[in-house]
C-alpha cells in the first residue's frame, strides 16, 4: 500500500513527532510525508546546539531549535524549504530509491539533479536538498529537506558549520554551497513541487498514492510525543566536564568525544557528531562507558564491536590520539 500525508501545520515539534510515531506505527505500507516547519533550526540526533548554531540570534529572532531522532548535521527550516519523509517497511529501505523519487520530481520540473557524496541532491553543481535516515523496530523513514525558496541570509545567520566541513566541500560559507529550486525555475510553485514529488512516487513504487489522514486518538498520541521533542531534556541533553576530548573529521562526518575520567578509568563518553549512522556511535559510546584508559583494555573494548568504516577509524583515532598525548607527556 503506497499512502500520501501532506501536513498542514508548521510546528516542528508536531511534524517531527509525526514522522515518529508513524513510523513506529504503519503496518506494512509506504508513505510519502510532505511538511514544512517555520523559522527553525533542525539539529542531528548527536549534535551539540552550542556548536551547530548561534542560539541567541535564533532566540532573538523569535525562531525555534528542533532536534530529531535521526543522525546527520544541521539545517534551517523555513517555509521557502519543503520538507519530505518516505516511510517504508525496513526490510524495502533502499536509499537510491527513496532518492530517485525526489530526482524524477525534480527532473519532471525541467532541473536537472543528480545525487552526490553521502547524501546531498545538486543542481547546477550547488546542493538543494540533503537527507537523514533513522530505522525503527519494524520501519525505517529517509527524510530531508528540498530548498524551494529558503531564505538564504537568515540560514547564514543561524548556522555555524565548522570550517574544515566547508573546506571539505571546497566552499568559504554554507550559503555559497547551496541552491534554491526557483533559482533554476523561477516560476516553480510550492503546489508544483509537492505534486511532482506525488507524481514521482507513484511512478518509482509503480502504484497509485492513496491519501491518508490522521485520526483525533493518532493526534493526541503525537502531540504527546512532540511534549519530548519540546523538551529541555531532548534539546539540551545534560552536559558534563570532559577530562579528555579526541576529535577528527572523516568522509562520513565529524566525531568529538568526550570522556570523564576517575583515576586511569573513563567513566562516561559523550559523543558530538554529524554522522549519518547512530547505531555505531551507540555502540561506541557503550564500549568506551567504563572502560579503563589503557591501551590493551581499549584495543579489546574496540576490537569486540561490530566491523564497519565508522567504527574503523574511531577506533585508530582513539589510539592514535591518546598514543600522542602519552608521547607529549614524556618528551
Amino acid at each position: 500500500m503506497l499512502l500520501g500525508l501532506r501536513l498542514t501545520g508548521v510546528d516542528p515539534y508536531v511534524n517531527l513527532a509525526t514522522e515518529r510515531w508513524l513510523t513506529d506505527h504503519l503496518d506494512q505500507a509506504v508513505m510519502l510525508m510532505l511538511w514544512q516547519n517555520e523559522h527553525t533550526v533542525v539539529i542531528g540526533k548527536n549534535q551539540n546546539p552550542l556548536r551547530e548554531c548561534r542560539l541567541s540570534e535564533l532566540f532573538q529572532d523569535h525562531g525555534r531549535l528542533a532536534r530529531r531522532c535521526s543522525g546527520g548535521g544541521a539545517v534551517y527550516h523555513d517555509l521557502g524549504n519543503l520538507n519530505f519523509t518516505i516511510i517504508t517497511p525496513s526490510d524495502q529501505f533502499d536509499v537510491k530509491r527513496q532518492s530517485e523519487v525526489i530526482l524524477q520530481a525534480v527532473r519532471s520540473l525541467g532541473i536537472e539533479a543528480k545525487f552526490s557524496g553521502r547524501n546531498d541532491l545538486l543542481a547546477r553543481g550547488r546542493k538543494f536538498s540533503g537527507s537523514a535516515f533513522y530505522h525503527g523496530a519494524h520501519n525505517s523513514f529517509h527524510h530531508g529537506t528540498l530548498l524551494w525558496d529558503t531564505d538564504s541570509r537568515k540560514m547564514m545567520r543561524y548556522l555555524q558549520p565548522e570550517m574544515e566541513k566547508l573546506r571539505a566541500n571546497g566552499v568559504d560559507s554554507v550559503v555559497s554551497r547551496v541552491i534554491n529550486l526557483r533559482e533554476c525555475c523561477p516560476q516553480l510553485t510550492l503546489r508544483q513541487l509537492c505534486e511532482a514529488l506525488e507524481q514521482a512516487m507513484e511512478q518509482v513504487y509503480g502504484q497509485p498514492l492513496q491519501p491518508y489522514s490522521l485520526s483525533e486518538d493518532q493526534r493526541r498520541q503525537i502531540e504527546k510525543l512532540a511534549e519530548i521533542y519540546q523538551s529541555k531534556e531532548w534539546l539540551f541533553p545534560p552536559r558534563f566536564h570532559a577530562d579528555l576530548s579526541l576529535q577528527q573529521r572523516f568522509e562520513w562526518g565529524s566525531i568529538t568525544l568526550q570522556l570523564a575520567l576517575s583515576g586511569d578509568q573513563i567513566i562516561r563518553c559523550g559523543i558530538d557528531s554529524d554522522a549519518m549512522a547512530i547505531e555505531p556511535l551507540q555502540q561506541l559510546q557503550q564500549a568506551l562507558s567504563g572502560c579503563p584508559l589503557q591501551e590493551g583494555q581499549l584495543q579489546r573494548r574496540l576490537a569486540a564491536l561490530p566491523e564497519c568504516e565508522m567504527i574503523q577509524d574511531c577506533r585508530t583515532m582513539i589510539l592514535q590520539q591518546l598514543q600522542g598525548r602519552k608521547d607529549q607527556v614524556h618528551e
